[in-house]
């Protein structure tokens, strides 16, 4: 949280880039005359209306001519820069779900650049130690409330899958159901992988897929969940598992953000996978499927990563 409130204070100044906004931006905004709109005294509806679609259309228009043209390095460096730091703000923002008055963050950007900072350091210092105890108090309760809602949700779907024909539970407290059994050879816990696989929530959404990728996924065993370790050397080659990981088999009380459209993954959850086990690396024997690495990515190695 300590290095979160300090980036702040440098993002902030760089929050610009957010708004697409800058100086010039501003002062021929506070010079320009106010749009009017004239309507029949009878028509409200049409005043709001009108008046809308005039600030809609005069913004569009302000934000067309003040936009910067990069011509040279230097400033695409520094556009580059201002970039990285708004994207990293609205990130931890967006992480903490906080909501920033972007009017309020240019300000602060612009009138501190120019020295004219409405607040002191002194000021800023305890404003943003206030902010980031509250932001670590509705975190600590959203972490709570989190927990408290996935545990029971965890434990419901696990009973219910429990009820199914063909459930094993394991003394890890692993669940899985063979869908194919495979016809080549179980991995080791030693081996690595090839799999094509979806993992989803307990109400349903998918939080990460290969398929979706259109892209096999190529995983060490010894370096993944302890669901995905213990649960893939239950099938063999060829064949397809599902699993329910109970939290203390997979990311326990760890959060991932949701990458693109999909879920993200909060504390305690229960995950749900389908998996395909296409191949074994450099078992050619038993592999029907590439034994070519796919490159990875964050997002790839996340459902198996530790």
């Amino acid at each position: 949280m300590k290095s979160f409130i300090k980036m702040t204070l440098v993002s902030s100044a760089i929050v610009l880039a957010l708004a697409g906004c800058d100086d010039k931006k501003t002062t021929e905004e506070n010079k320009a005359p106010a749009a009017t709109t004239t309507a029949p005294a009878n028509s409200t509806e049409n005043a709001n209306t009108n008046t809308t679609e005039s600030k809609t259309e005069a913004t569009t228009a302000q934000n067309s001519a003040d936009k910067l043209t990069i011509s040279t390095d230097a400033q695409k460096e520094a556009y580059a820069l201002g970039s990285s730091f708004a994207n990293y703000m609205k990130s931890n923002l967006e992480q903490n779900e906080v909501t920033a008055d972007q009017e309020y963050l240019i300000s602060g950007f612009n009138e501190t650049m120019r020295g004219a900072s409405q607040l002191s350091q002194d000021e800023v210092k305890n404003v943003l130690d206030a902010f980031g105890k509250r932001i670590q108090e509705e975190s600590q309760a959203r972490f709570e409330k989190q927990k408290t809602e996935n545990t029971a949700a965890g434990e419901k779907y696990r009973e219910d899958f429990a009820k199914q024909e063909g459930v094993i539970k394991t003394k890890s407290g692993l669940m899985y159901k063979i869908l194919n059994e495979g016809t080549g050879r179980h991995p080791s816990a030693e081996d690595t992988v090839i799999v094509h696989y979806v993992g989803t929530l307990t109400d349903g959404r998918t939080f990460d897929s290969s398929y979706d990728r259109n892209e096999p996924a190529t995983f060490p065993l010894n370096g993944v969940i302890k669901g995905w370790t213990e649960g893939i050397q239950l099938v063999g080659v060829g064949g397809k598992i599902k699993l329910v990981v109970p939290p203390e088999l997979g990311y326990g009380d760890q959060s991932f953000p949701s990458q693109g459209d999909k879920a993200s993954i909060t504390p305690a959850s229960t995950l749900v996978f389908e998996v395909e086990l296409l191949g074994i690396d450099d078992d050619k024997e038993n592999n029907p499927a590439s034994s070519t690495e796919p490159e990875q990515t964050q997002e790839q190695n996340q459902p198996a990563a530790n």
